[in-house]
């Protein structure tokens, strides 16, 4: 991926730079749910362009290589287009409104001939843009991994032009602006003089060909929408949010460039009562003054179903229980995670009258039995 410059991630996902890789992951996970273009109805041009934002800082910030050059650099990959003065866009110069020499490749075409070929730039292919799409999976997915099929939309390249737009292909005739060069000479003036440069023509975009008649099956655009479906394997652990990439699964490229990628943004149905740490699962259960003082077995919602917890004796209000392996597995591989219950011990508000009974005589026998060692103690 290639990254533009100035754009600050850590103030897209609004953490700090010294922020832990488990931060990233956090804020990315929060931005994703809340910033999802089905969210946003009314406004869902600018929900996608938050989005696509969004996953692109993650992409860096989670990567160490990529964010140790994106702090020392301010991007990531080849280094964005940026004038001779050091400012990007329209930024002043010390020889007035605009810069008589272009930008550094013009530059080096002029004093040392090192710009741009014609042949380059006839043959400069741009890469499909990418797709984003939501799956929802269950919890068992989760557990063992599982295959799902896609279906969704994006551009391919037309076979019937194979891309050219042209019919047939070879519906072309020669530019008549730059004679099939793909390029024309500009002369500019500068106070070193009058200086000729070659930039790309205008006319055919640098392709030296015109189009006479345009393919009747894209209309000249070189690409055509087609529905596709294709199966994707779901590996076993991965997090709510989490992100599978399909290389070159996105829209396809114009003038022969490469396909984007498609990125599908998992989206786990959890189970009511259980959150998720890492490989545990978390939940709590509540007994009553009896179970808590002589233990039990009690049925509880697990991952899987309902599962038996061994309650024992005299446990105390606020007790931490584990089902050892009932938790989630890790996206790594290895041994899954504990289920972790934490148990509070409730007391009724209300009781019969058999029930006080019952606990006068429990109170009457406990009082009994610690006056008796107390005695034995002063004996």
């Amino acid at each position: 991926m290639i990254a533009l410059a100035k754009k600050d991630y850590y103030e897209i996902l609004g953490i700090p730079k010294d922020a832990s890789p488990d931060d990233v992951k956090k804020a990315y996970k929060e931005l994703v749910k809340k910033w999802h273009p089905d969210l946003h109805p009314d406004d869902k041009s600018e929900a996608e362009q938050k989005f696509k934002e969004i996953h692109e800082a993650y992409e860096v910030l989670s990567d160490p290589q990529k964010r140790a050059q994106y702090d020392r650099f301010g991007y990531v990959g080849q280094q964005p287009y940026e004038n001779v003065y050091g400012s990007q866009g329209q930024g002043e110069n010390p020889f007035g409104q605009e810069n008589p020499f272009g930008g550094f490749e013009d530059i080096f075409s002029v004093f040392f001939g090192q710009g741009r070929t014609a042949e380059e730039q006839r043959t400069r292919n741009i890469r499909g843009e990418d797709i984003y799409l939501t799956m929802q999976i269950d919890t068992k997915d989760v557990l063992y991994g599982t295959e799902k099929e896609v279906e969704y939309t994006r551009y391919e390249t037309c076979q019937a032009c194979h891309g050219t737009g042209a019919k047939d292909g070879t519906a072309f005739k020669t530019c008549p602006k730059c004679h099939g060069t793909g390029v024309i000479n500009v002369q500019q003036r500068t106070f070193f003089g009058v200086i000729s440069t070659q930039t790309t023509c205008d006319m055919c975009k640098g392709s030296g060909k015109i189009i006479t008649e345009k393919c009747p099956v894209c209309g000249g655009r070189g690409r055509v929408t087609v529905r596709k479906k294709i199966k994707v394997n779901i590996p076993a652990g991965v997090e709510d949010a989490g992100r599978l990439r399909v290389p070159n699964g996105g829209h396809a490229g114009e003038n022969g460039g490469p396909y984007g990628d498609l990125f599908i943004i998992l989206r786990i149905k959890e189970i009511p009562g259980i959150k998720r740490e890492g490989r545990d699962a978390y939940s709590e259960i509540a007994i009553d003054f009896a179970q808590a003082t002589l233990g039990t077995d009690i049925e509880i919602d697990g991952l899987e179903g309902k599962e038996v917890l061994s309650i024992p004796p005299g446990t105390q209000p606020n007790s931490i229980l584990r089902l050892r392996g009932h938790g989630f597995p890790s996206p790594n591989g290895g041994s899954r995670g504990d289920h972790v219950i934490k148990v509070n011990v409730s007391i009724p508000k209300r009781i019969s009258k058999e029930q006080e009974e019952l606990l006068r005589q429990y109170s009457s026998l406990t009082h009994t039995e610690v006056n008796e060692k107390k005695h034995r103690f002063f004996r």
